[in-house]
């Protein structure tokens, strides 16, 4: 059975409900060629999650696939969404961040898969980068994919506004699991770990082995 999605809520909204996956295909496609930032614009963060949530019945389905090199849309077509996330990126991010706040599990996960990282760390919201905000909301199934595709750089050297590095916001989350250590595990060496600090003092390999499977 397919997963039910919460249904648009308005009139104006619902007209995306009758939109297959071209038609959805074409509204990111018409405001990437032509900079629009109209009404159409704003229904683009609706209109990503319908195509995403019409293609695959669960955010773990589009994850294991992607990571697999199957893929669901062409390759023009995903390229067309990269570049389009991209420009957005480059210009304030409403529409990244509008993913991350307020689009379902399904939505967040094809960010994460589509998404140059490096362009999400560069948006503002609040004080906290589009990053920050995608770790606190991101499924807990899909985080440890989340991590891995963070690396070495967005983890250790890119800092919220306290001067905190990433890998302790994912130390300090309230949820996290065995498979987020393992792949944080997989991504560092025991020295690098050692050598990325926190302003208590602890190192990461100190915070990693506090954990008992570590």
């Amino acid at each position: 059975m397919k997963m039910l999605r919460t249904p648009i809520p308005n009139a104006h909204l619902a007209i995306l409900e009758d939109c297959d996956p071209a038609e959805l295909l074409g509204r990111f496609e018409y405001c990437l060629k032509t900079g629009s930032k109209k009404t159409e614009y704003g229904l683009l963060a609706d209109a990503w999650g319908k195509l995403f949530s019409d293609l695959y019945l669960t955010p773990e389905e589009l994850v294991d696939e992607m990571s697999h090199g199957k893929h669901r849309l062409s390759g023009d077509q995903e390229s067309m969404l990269r570049e389009f996330v991209r420009a957005d990126c480059a210009n304030v991010g409403s529409f990244v961040v509008k993913v991350i706040k307020n689009g379902g599990k399904i939505d967040r996960a094809a960010l994460i898969m589509l998404a140059d990282l490096e362009d999400l760390a560069g948006i503002e919201y609040n004080g906290m980068t589009a990053i920050h905000l995608l770790v606190d909301a991101c499924d807990k199934k899909i985080r440890p994919t989340l991590i891995r595709k963070m690396g070495k750089r967005l983890l250790s050297q890119v800092y919220d506004r306290r001067g905190i590095p990433k890998i302790f916001l994912i130390f300090s989350l309230v949820d996290i699991y065995g498979d987020d250590l393992d792949a944080i595990a997989g991504i560092f060496s025991n020295d690098e770990l050692r050598n990325i600090m926190s302003r208590t003092g602890n190192n990461a390999l100190d915070v990693l082995r506090m954990w008992p499977h570590c």
